[in-house]
């Protein structure tokens, strides 16, 4: 952690907590192209976050999303675990192209958490013309100053639940949509609208504990199965594999390409594999066909309904 500060009126209006990781929300031209330069002071400076909102700034990466590792979720877990009793919400500004891996995260590792924690950034620098910034991070803000307990993605006018979040869009200021779940809520003429009933909340559990060990891979139609006993060789606990249609796998043995051998391989090496879809919605069923159901007889498990964000946050933190 590098640095806190506190802007805004210290009043009886909720404090909040604004957690800077960097991002194109916070970027600027570079020698090699736009990357983080503002701090999240400035980006509050900037967009007039103090302006009636009690707000604390904790500056704790300064990263591309790109560049962010399950051990950086672990920090900013922490430190909103650490804070929970202190905010009335949390606000934490993140680059779009891991965005929804780090939701789902925090959904996962914030289990049960008491307040809201809203994830946010944009697809413009704060600075630039026609930003989406000030936006995002207005409702941001109105989603972390509410009641609504829960880690949400927020961004483009959508409230979305950390889990079920996906970019879809590299240009379009809309980005990311819910994956098969509803939209949690919509951000519209300065207020929140909640469109999906709060979800019920026991007691609040940290799951702070990272392994990295965790592939995902793609098929291909003639893709060899020797991709995945190389992961398994490699030494990863968890491999996510994203197969065809309603999640199936290779298995007729013409030239070398049945991953069923493979499967066999992985599960006597006791590395799990999760099969889910490339497809974006409606998810895995490998009861169906005929291929999904031989991979899950030789070990494969269903990622059901879950994305690949979701699974890959869970495999991460032992949680399939």
């Amino acid at each position: 952690v590098r640095r806190f500060v506190s802007v805004g009126k210290e009043t009886a209006l909720k404090k909040l907590c604004l957690i800077a990781t960097g991002g194109t929300i916070a970027s600027a031209p570079g020698v090699h192209g736009l990357c983080p330069a503002l701090t999240g002071e400035q980006i509050v400076e900037l967009a007039a976050l103090g302006d009636g909102v009690s707000l604390d700034v904790l500056e704790l990466l300064a990263l591309d999303s790109t560049n962010v590792t399950p051990y950086d979720w672990q920090n900013v877990a922490r430190a909103i675990a650490e804070r929970r009793e202190r905010y009335a919400g949390f606000i934490v500004t993140h680059g779009t192209d891991t965005m929804a891996y780090t939701a789902a995260a925090l959904s996962k590792m914030l289990e049960n958490i008491a307040v809201p924690v809203a994830v946010t950034g944009s697809q413009l620098p704060l600075p630039a013309a026609g930003t989406d910034a000030m936006q995002n991070l207005c409702a941001a803000v109105r989603v972390a100053e509410s009641t609504r307990a829960g880690v949400y993605l927020v961004f483009g006018g959508k409230i979305l639940s950390g889990i079920s979040a996906r970019k879809l869009y590299t240009e379009n200021l809309c980005a990311f949509y819910s994956i098969n779940q509803p939209t949690a809520g919509e951000f519209r003429g300065g207020r929140v609208h909640w469109l999906a009933p709060a979800a019920e909340r026991g007691a609040f559990v940290l799951h702070d504990e990272i392994c990295c060990r965790v592939a995902v891979l793609k098929l291909t139609p003639g893709i060899s199965p020797r991709l995945l006993r190389a992961l398994v060789d490699a030494h990863y606990d968890v491999v996510i594999v994203e197969g065809f249609g309603a999640g199936g796998v290779p298995t007729i043995p013409i030239d070398g390409t049945s991953f069923l051998d493979a499967l066999d391989y992985a599960r006597e090496k006791g590395v799990k594999v999760i099969g889910t879809t490339q497809c974006t919605y409606d998810g895995a069923c490998l009861s169906r066909y005929e291929n999904g159901v031989l991979a899950k007889k030789h070990g494969m498990l269903s990622g059901g309904e879950k994305t690949t964000e979701c699974l890959f946050a869970e495999a991460a933190l032992g949680l399939l």
